[in-house]
């Protein structure tokens, strides 16, 4: 009796394990079929109904896993994201004085984006051309913004009670997550304008290096041309 209890019970993981297994297949199928269709055909010529019987499945099945085109087409991002927040809820921040906020941020992404590259070998395809869309399609931009958005939410829960910093009443990391999104962000379009569809992630990662560190520079930036060209102007 006690075998046949631990027989079914194990009979029970598998087939949840399969069933999970099939989801995930499902899932990255359309991914993939959203981003290359609307590289290929332009988002606004696919519609969902081509895109689920390309898959082989139901707008019903599409809707269990997916909002709209624009979270399919902005999944590759999201995982980034994902993985990003996962590490810094699962990695304490480092007790030694000299490490900044930045630092811990930069090296948690450069970290995240190796991990998603190196779990699919065809993540950074589909980065690109996820990039692409966010480039060219207010939709789709607002669509990425706005979960982009959340991450900066959930990353200002992890860190503010490990920094002692009210989010409320100090805006400090309010500013720093805000000003790290747009830096990475301005990593990202640049690294798709590169002509070389071959860029991998160690590409993304020294142009997410130079636009961090380039944070600091830029709010120390003087301005004594801008304001006599401003003069000029009014005269």
């Amino acid at each position: 009796m006690d075998g046949a209890e631990l027989d079914g019970g194990h009979g029970e993981d598998l087939l949840g394990k399969l069933r999970e297994r099939k989801k995930a297949r499902t899932r990255r199928a359309l991914v993939v079929e959203a981003l290359e269709s609307f590289a290929l055909y332009g988002a606004d010529a696919v519609t969902l109904d081509d895109l689920c019987l390309q898959v082989g499945v139901s707008k019903r099945t599409f809707f269990r896993y997916f909002t709209s085109k624009e979270d399919v087409a902005m999944k590759p991002l999201q995982d980034l994201w994902l993985e990003f927040l996962r590490r810094l809820e699962s990695e304490p921040l480092s007790r030694n004085a000299d490490v900044t906020v930045l630092s811990v941020l930069h090296d948690t992404l450069v970290v995240s984006i190796r991990e998603c590259a190196d779990r699919d070998s065809d993540w950074i395809h589909l980065v690109r051309l996820a990039l692409g869309l966010d480039a060219v399609h207010t939709s789709f931009a607002a669509h990425n913004l706005r979960f982009c958005d959340e991450a900066v939410r959930a990353a200002l829960g992890v860190l503010a009670p490990g920094l002692g910093i009210s989010v409320s009443d100090d805006p400090r990391l309010r500013l720093l997550l805000g000003m790290f999104l747009v830096a990475t962000r301005d990593a990202q379009r640049t690294w798709i304008l590169r002509t070389d569809d071959n860029e991998g992630a160690e590409s993304l990662i020294l142009l997410v290096d130079h636009t961090v560190a380039a944070l600091s520079a830029s709010l120390g930036l003087k301005a004594p041309r801008l304001r006599a060209c401003l003069r000029s102007e009014t005269d």
